[in-house]
């Protein structure tokens, strides 16, 4: 059937080659697919390309009608094969979509041409099909084209405005977010430059900028930008934050936008702001306030004790120490104006200086000294009062016990910390404490008041042995 089906062009003869075999060679080595339908659509002939896509041998090919060989793909390709054959036109590169007996039955693609083969009169006396596989480009595309689809659905799902610039400046893509955003719709803004979407004064300096950014690219977030502003379709302005990511695509950079809309945000910070100044002055009037009438209530015990007894003056002048140790916590938060932290060192300072004035006949013969770290240690309030009151009655104790009989001595308080522990030393060189007297045992108010106080302050209270005097450790644990 390959008889006049091909001739050779006389060059070739020249050199030495063989129409007939050069051709057959060419036929058989093929990088595509090869077959030859006679006028009754039976192969005549199949290289090793095609009987591979088919899925049967060479020999199976020849002399079987198409519908034998590919019957699931028949319906298709042979209406085609009949057309060549009747209108002598050729069908060029047409996709066909099935499966044959080749690669278990899977979805397969290929590009098929079919070209009459004529007679010396030029009449169709076969098909010359050629056949090639592109099933792993046609996945590929598949791929491409739902990895595209997802990117637009993310792109449009958006909440925040999305806008894609390319390396000149100029928009090639936009969500849904930002048309509503600026009022524009995609298509008046795609191709537009950047700098459309900005108000008019900013645009020079914006260009410049983008022209630096565009040499020197890199991811920015939104956190930390200066505040912005863009422009509507109507002209008016709103502020924005914009974070840039520059991708690469064919060769081409090009930078992502998002664009939000912080005009609420910013309206809630400003109210929060509002909210916060009125917070802070209210706080800062009822420390004030507190502190006052502490001190009304420190003064009104100091006029107590002219009409007590020596013994009931005492114990008031002790109450009026509590007080004034309270009063202190206010005024040094009322001073620095920080409500939740209490600065210990400069509490402990002045909370000495109460004392060498309360206890103002020993102060000449016992010294009380503050050894503290130079970094501030702070603890909240809600623990700096009865770590405040913890400190005023070992200091009071030691300046009323430690030192009888006109003895000169020294009391010392220690204050460190070491990772979220903080530790409080109140020592003196005085007599020291009978062992008699324990904490929470003894009659006195202000060791029945110590533990109670370090249960509120939320630590420990111990009473470690030293050579002289008395020394007690007040350990906070986990206050900042």
């Amino acid at each position: 059937m390959m008889t006049g089906l091909f001739s050779a062009p006389q060059s070739l003869n020249k050199c030495g080659f063989s129409d007939h075999r050069l051709l057959l060679q060419l036929f058989a080595d093929a990088p595509l697919g090869l077959g030859i339908f006679d006028r009754h659509l039976h192969y005549c002939e199949v290289n090793q390309r095609l009987a591979d896509i088919n899925g049967c041998s060479i020999e199976e090919h020849r002399g079987r009608h198409v519908s034998q060989v590919i019957p699931t793909l028949a319906p298709t390709v042979e209406p085609l094969l009949r057309q060549v054959l009747e209108s002598g036109e050729p069908f060029v590169e047409l996709p066909v979509s099935g499966y044959t007996a080749a690669h278990g039955g899977s979805q397969r693609h290929w590009l098929a041409t079919y070209t009459p083969l004529v007679d010396e009169q030029g009449c169709p006396i076969g098909v010359l099909a050629i056949v090639q596989d592109i099933t792993a480009q046609q996945q590929d595309r598949d791929a491409l084209e739902r990895s595209e689809e997802r990117f637009r659905q993310v792109v449009e799902a958006a909440p925040d405005g999305l806008a894609m610039v390319d390396d000149t400046g100029h928009l090639v893509l936009v969500n849904a977010g930002l048309e509503q955003m600026f009022g524009y719709s995609r298509e008046e803004l795609i191709g537009q430059s950047i700098e459309f979407l900005m108000p008019t004064r900013y645009r020079e300096d914006h260009l410049h900028k983008r022209n630096h950014y565009l040499h020197e690219p890199d991811a920015r977030d939104m956190a930390g930008r200066k505040e912005l502003y863009a422009r509507r379709k109507d002209n008016s302005e709103f502020p924005v934050e914009i974070g840039l990511n520059p991708l690469r695509a064919e060769h081409r950079l090009h930078i992502l936008a998002t664009i939000q809309d912080v005009t609420n945000r910013k309206a809630d910070q400003a109210m929060l702001q509002k909210a916060l100044v009125e917070k802070t002055a209210l706080l800062n009037e009822v420390h004030h306030r507190v502190k006052n009438n502490l001190q009304v209530v420190s003064s009104l015990l100091s006029l107590q004790t002219r009409h007590a007894s020596r013994e009931a003056s005492q114990l008031l002048s002790e109450s009026q120490g509590r007080v004034k140790a309270i009063a202190l916590i206010h005024q040094l938060l009322y001073e620095r104006n920080d409500y939740a932290q209490v600065e210990l060192g400069l509490y402990l300072q002045r909370l000495a200086r109460l004392q060498s004035e309360t206890y103002l006949a020993q102060s000449g013969r016992v010294r009380l000294e503050i050894n503290h770290p130079e970094q501030p240690i702070t603890l909240d309030l809600q623990h700096a009062v009865p770590c405040g009151l913890l400190v005023n009655e070992l200091v009071s104790n030691a300046f009323k016990h430690a030192f009888p009989d006109g003895r000169v001595g020294t009391i010392t308080i220690f204050l460190s910390q070491q990772a979220d522990v903080i530790r409080i030393t109140v020592q003196d060189n005085g007599v020291g404490i009978p062992p008699t007297v324990r904490l929470g045992e003894t009659e006195t108010l202000g060791f029945q008041l110590l533990p109670l106080l370090i249960d509120q302050a939320g630590g420990e209270l111990t009473q470690p042995p030293c050579e002289s005097g008395s020394r007690f450790d007040i350990t906070l644990f986990g206050k900042k």
